[in-house]
C-alpha cells in the first residue's frame, strides 16, 4: 500500500521503518519541513515529503503528532486528503503537554474529539504501546506471548485493513469496537502501554474504570518524574542502551495491580523503592 505518516517522532519513525521493510510505500512529513526531518525519513525508508503533500495519492494517512496539534493539521489538510483514504491516529490526551482541552475534560473520548476534528472517520491504533516496546517486542504472528495492539474504529473495511498493518508490524491485532469504546485504552488504563498479549489485552479493556483515568495520569506522570533524568533522555531521544528497560511500562502495570513482566521482579522493586507505589506481586 501507499501509506503517509505525518509526524516524525519515535513512533512515526518506527512505523514508516516497519511498513518500509513489509514493501510498502513511505512518505514521511513533519511541521518542520522536508530538510528538518531528512535524516530520519532515509533510514527508515521514506520519501521526506511537506506535510501538504503527504497525503497525496496515499491508501493509509496515520497521523502521529501532538493531539493539541490536530485543529491546525485539519485546518492545513483541508480539502487535500481523498475520500478513500483511510485515517489512522496514534494520539493520547496529556494534559501536562497539551493543556486542557475542554470537551475531553467533561467526558468526551479522545479519539471522538480528533474524528471530530478530521469531521470524518477516524482509526485509533498504535496508541497503547510504547516507542521502546513498538520498536523491540514485535514478533511473528503466532509467536507465543506476541503483544496485543487495539484497533477501534467505525467503519469495519478500515478497521480490518488497519489490523493487518498491527500484524505486520509485529503485533497481535485486537477488534476494539466502536470508536467511542477506544476510551478503554485511552492513557493510563490498564490496556495502556501495559504490554499485554491478546487475551490479557481483552481483560483489561474490560477491567477499565472511565473515571480513573485521569487520576492514573496524575499518578504515573508524578511516578516517572521521580526516575532519573537519563532515563527521560533515553526515552526522549530514542537511544536505548543495551539492557534498557522501559519503566514506563512496569509503572503502568502497578498503578493498575497487574503482576510484574516476568523476569522484571528486580525493576520493580527499583521502581517501588524510588516511586513508593504498593506494587501487587
Amino acid at each position: 500500500m501507499k501509506i503517509g505518516i505525518i509526524g516524525a517522532g519515535l513512533i512515526g519513525q518506527i512505523l514508516a521503518k516497519k511498513f518500509s521493510a513489509c514493501g510498502h510505500q513511505l512518505k514521511l512529513a513533519d511541521r518542520k519541513g522536508k530538510v528538518a526531518i531528512q535524516a530520519v525519513a532515509d533510514p527508515a525508508g521514506a520519501e521526506a515529503v511537506e506535510v501538504g503533500e503527504v497525503v497525496q495519492d496515499i491508501d493509509v494517512l496515520i497521523v502521529s503528532i501532538p493531539l493539541v496539534n490536530i485543529p491546525d493539521l485539519v485546518e492545513t489538510l483541508k480539502g487535500k486528503i481523498a475520500s478513500s483514504t483511510i485515517i489512522v491516529e496514534t494520539t493520547n490526551y496529556w494534559p501536562h503537554r497539551d493543556g486542557n482541552i475542554e470537551a475531553i475534560d467533561k467526558g468526551m473520548v479522545n479519539s471522538v474529539w480528533v474524528q471530530q476534528q478530521f469531521g470524518r472517520p477516524v482509526i485509533k491504533a498504535f496508541g497503547n504501546i510504547a516507542a521502546y516496546s513498538m520498536a523491540t517486542e514485535g514478533k511473528a504472528s503466532g509467536t507465543a506471548g506476541r503483544i496485543a495492539l487495539a484497533v477501534s474504529g467505525d467503519v469495519q473495511q478500515a478497521v480490518d485493513v488497519v489490523r493487518g498493518l498491527v500484524d505486520e508490524a509485529g503485533f497481535d491485532a485486537l477488534d476494539a469496537g466502536q470508536l467511542e469504546d477506544s476510551w478503554r485504552q485511552q492513557a493510563c488504563g490498564p490496556a495502556y502501554c501495559t504490554d499485554l498479549t491478546l487475551t490479557e489485552l481483552i481483560d483489561a479493556r474490560k477491567k477499565a474504570k472511565k473515571e480513573e483515568l485521569r487520576e492514573n495520569q496524575e499518578r504515573a506522570f508524578g511516578k516517572m518524574k521521580e526516575l532519573d533524568d537519563s532515563y527521560f533522555n533515553n526515552v526522549v531521544l530514542g537511544n536505548y542502551p543495551d539492557g534498557f528497560v522501559d519503566h514506563a511500562v512496569d509503572i503502568n502495570r502497578a498503578i493498575n495491580q497487574l503482576p510484574p513482566r516476568k523476569n522484571n521482579n528486580k525493576i520493580y522493586s527499583i521502581i517501588e523503592e524510588k516511586s513508593h507505589l504498593n506494587i501487587k506481586k
